[in-house]
């Protein structure tokens, strides 16, 4: 997008963990939870385990697989330990009570947001799944934002492929009923999901915002707020 090109959009889509949500409490909690669970059924170090969660986190995401039982398998694995069924999925429900608690809603959203629909803009979110069907869109119910969106699109639950495939957003295009990306900006947190196979692929203007003011080279503009 050149510097002076004027966009008429009719809707703006964004991201949810680390774009509205603030997370970062969050995972950084769930993950040192799982680290002291495993840590009592091994001799193993928190530290040691802690680290082992970070490469199989990032390995999980990198490949597009958000189900957390997977993970923690991957986890036990690395670890060169055995846990059974029971087990992961308590683990997975400590994983996710663990990030609730910590999990915040940015304070300048509702403003933000409340400003785009005042301007006469649809708004709506595309997210990728939690690894389990609903789980997501359940989160977004409970941290009390879902009734802010006209359309919500979980990918991975509500269509076939995850970001950065352009299929959920040329879904969300569908349920709002534009005939063009060019319509459409889309804010999101990550330039490997959000920009160049996903919202671009699917021809929406992209953004890229970031929260926690790490040195990233977007191509796109983007700073710490939605103001």
């Amino acid at each position: 997008m050149a510097p002076n090109e004027k966009i008429n959009a009719k809707a703006v889509l964004f991201d949810y963990d680390d774009t509205i949500m603030d997370v970062s409490d969050a995972r950084n909690y769930a993950r040192h939870v799982i680290a002291k669970e495993l840590s009592l059924i091994t001799d193993l170090s928190q530290e040691h385990i802690l680290r082992i969660i970070k490469d199989v986190e990032t390995w999980m995401e990198s490949i597009g697989q958000f189900d957390r039982r997977v993970w923690f398998k991957e986890v036990a694995k690395a670890l060169g330990i055995e846990i059974g069924i029971d087990e992961v999925n308590r683990l997975v429900r400590a994983y996710w009570d663990s990030w609730r608690l910590k999990s915040r809603l940015f304070p300048d959203v509702i403003p933000t947001l409340n400003e785009l629909r005042r301007c006469g803009l649809k708004l709506g979110i595309v997210t990728n799944t939690d690894g389990e069907p609903g789980l997501k869109r359940d989160r977004i119910r409970s941290d009390g934002v879902g009734y802010l969106f006209d359309v919500i699109v979980v990918a991975g639950d509500d269509t076939k492929h995850v970001k950065p495939h352009p299929e959920p957003f040329t879904r969300a295009l569908q349920i709002l009923n534009m005939r063009g990306g060019d319509e459409v900006i889309y804010i999101g947190d990550r330039i490997s999901t959000d920009v160049p196979g996903g919202a671009k692929a699917a021809g929406m203007y992209a953004g890229i915002i970031d929260r926690y003011y790490n040195i990233i080279d977007t191509g796109v503009h983007g700073h710490g707020d939605l103001s």
